[in-house]
């Protein structure tokens, strides 16, 4: 079968490459999807290039990819919750096993593919990461109903999906992002979009409960700014020092930092299709891709002038 692959760190349109591997087989307790879309997220070329390789099973040789759609089509010994045809979403946890989405077959734990409808399976492989990561964010941060919430980079994957998070547990959400992704922020319908390029923080409604910073570059006087007392920051990507020190700090701040470690599962992955089909969500898939140009998609996710979310469609 053919698959995306990086066989050393290095950027990213260099090393990508599509090459035949062997087709895997579903063990015990596993199914093979047929993959039909991938989703494209900024760690999955992040992966690539080498960074956080101390938090992640990224040591190539490896795959690239970790949230996709697609149909079952063979079942592993002890598998009785699925059948052969049967339309899932499913990702690849990065910090367990090596990522590898972005190929045409992937066997995976039955428990962790969650049935779709057919018809939601171009927009579905957007949920495990992106959607994901928005509502465990919200979790982190206790964000109740009538909770005043800013999103900031609300133009993204995750910052799409968290200001429509924050409005489906009560929330009420203000988005900021670049002047570029104000049409499609204003699509989300947030109490207020911000353009974070023309405004100064000082400017931006505060203070808010909640602050999830989805682009992770707010520094600590911002979070100051924005915050209101006993409120909490979350933001997306580890670094060594927060992850290490932030639950310390937290015990003598007046507010509360943290970092997300996504934790996929299926119980969650349950939650969001739900909300999907109800339409609570609605995943923004503003650029689609070839499997045969996926290295593009990368490419574009790393320029970061991305908007929404990057899908590539192998069928």
């Amino acid at each position: 079968m053919r698959a995306w692959r990086y066989d050393a760190f290095g950027p990213v349109a260099a090393m990508a490459r599509l090459a035949e591997i062997s087709q895997p087989r579903p063990g015990r307790g596993q199914v093979l999807v047929r993959v039909h879309y991938t989703s494209i997220n900024p760690l999955d070329w992040k992966l690539v290039e080498g960074e956080f390789k101390l938090f992640f099973k990224s040591k190539p040789p490896a795959g690239i990819g970790c949230e996709f759609s697609g149909v079952v089509e063979a079942i592993g010994s002890g598998v009785t919750t699925l059948a052969i045809g049967t339309p899932v979403v499913s990702y690849i946890d990065p910090t367990a096993r090596p990522p590898g989405a972005l190929q045409e077959h992937v066997a995976v734990d039955a428990a962790t593919a969650v049935p779709v409808e057919a018809a939601d399976l171009p927009v579905a492989c957007t949920l495990p990461v992106a959607a994901m990561s928005a509502l465990q964010m919200c979790r982190l941060a206790e964000v109740k109903s009538g909770h005043r919430v800013l999103v900031h980079g609300a133009g993204g994957g995750v910052g799409s999906f968290a200001v429509q998070v924050v409005r489906a547990l009560g929330g009420r959400p203000v988005a900021t992002g670049s002047r570029s992704s104000q049409a499609l922020i204003r699509e989300l319908e947030p109490e207020a979009a911000i353009d974070y390029g023309s405004q100064r923080v000082d400017n931006w409604g505060g203070p808010f409960n909640v602050v999830l910073d989805c682009a992770s570059t707010l520094g600590s006087h911002d979070v100051g700014v924005l915050l209101a007392k006993g409120g909490a920051c979350v933001r997306t990507l580890p670094s060594i020092p927060a992850v290490a020190f932030d639950p310390l700090l937290n015990m003598l701040r007046p507010v509360k930092r943290y970092t997300l470690r996504l934790k996929p599962n299926a119980e969650d992955l349950r939650t969001l299709v739900g909300w999907l089909r109800r339409g609570r969500i609605k995943p923004i898939v503003t650029e689609r891709f070839s499997f045969a140009n996926a290295v593009q998609a990368l490419e574009r996710s790393r320029s970061g002038k991305a908007h929404g979310k990057l899908v590539v469609q192998l069928l």
